[in-house]
C-alpha cells in the first residue's frame, strides 16, 4: 500500500513528458499563423507594354490599355441602333428619276379620297397601304376609299396575276381622284401603285 501511494505522490518520466507535449503542441500553428501573406499586384506592368498592351485586355479596376479602347469602340459601334425608318410613308422619287405626274388633285384639310373602277374581267385586290386591309374588288365593280390623309400609296393587283393598266380620269369633285383599271398585254406598261403626294400630285408606277 505505501509503494502505490508513493508512485501517485511522486511524478513519474512520462507524466512530464506528456505534459510537456500539452503544452508546446497549441502554441506551434499561432506562431505561422502570424506570419505576413505577400499581396498580388493585380495590375502589372506587363499589361502596358507590348505584345500586351494592344492585344490582353487589363482586368476590371486597372488602368485602361490600348486593347481597352479599342475593344471598347468595337463593342459601342456594335450596340449603336440606326433609326428606325418611318413606315406608310411615301417619299417622292429621287430628283434624277423623278417622273412627270399622271394628274393633280386638291386635297380637302390634307385628305383625299380615291375611286377606283375595275374594268377588268378579273378580280382586283387593292390597298391604301397604312390605311385599309388588303380588299377585292369584283370585274366591273367600283369602290371610294374615302378621306385617306397625304401622302398615301395605294396598290392594285389582278387576282389572276395579269397585267395592268390605271387611267386617271375627270372629276367634278373635289378632292377626289378617280381612276379606271384595265387590262394590258404590254409588259413595259404594267401599272398598279398609286402614290398620291401632300401637295396633290399622283405618280403612277
Amino acid at each position: 500500500m505505501y509503494q502505490l501511494n508513493r508512485w501517485k505522490k511522486t511524478p513519474g518520466i512520462l507524466q512530464i513528458i506528456s505534459g510537456s507535449l500539452l503544452i508546446a503542441l497549441p502554441t506551434a500553428p499561432l506562431v505561422a499563423s502570424a506570419a505576413p501573406v505577400p499581396r498580388l499586384n493585380s495590375c502589372p506592368g506587363i499589361y502596358y507594354e507590348e505584345p500586351f498592351n494592344t492585344n490582353v485586355r487589363v482586368p476590371q479596376g486597372c488602368r485602361s490599355n490600348a486593347a481597352n479602347q479599342r475593344l471598347n469602340q468595337q463593342e459601342l459601334g456594335q450596340n449603336i441602333v440606326p433609326p428606325a425608318r418611318p413606315t406608310n410613308v411615301t417619299q417622292p422619287p429621287l430628283p434624277e428619276t423623278r417622273q412627270t405626274p399622271i394628274a393633280t388633285i386638291m386635297p380637302m384639310a390634307g385628305e383625299v379620297s380615291v375611286k377606283l373602277t375595275n374594268s377588268t374581267n378579273a378580280p382586283i385586290s387593292y390597298q391604301a397601304i397604312g390605311h385599309t386591309e388588303s380588299r377585292m374588288l369584283a370585274r366591273g365593280a367600283e369602290i371610294v376609299l374615302q378621306n385617306l390623309p397625304t401622302p398615301v400609296t395605294v396598290t392594285v393587283v389582278r387576282a389572276d396575276g395579269g397585267l395592268l393598266k390605271v387611267k386617271p380620269m375627270s372629276s367634278s369633285e373635289k378632292g377626289m381622284l378617280e381612276v379606271s383599271i384595265d387590262e394590258t398585254s404590254n409588259f413595259d406598261g404594267n401599272q398598279g401603285v398609286l402614290r398620291i403626294q401632300s401637295d396633290g400630285q399622283v405618280f403612277l408606277n
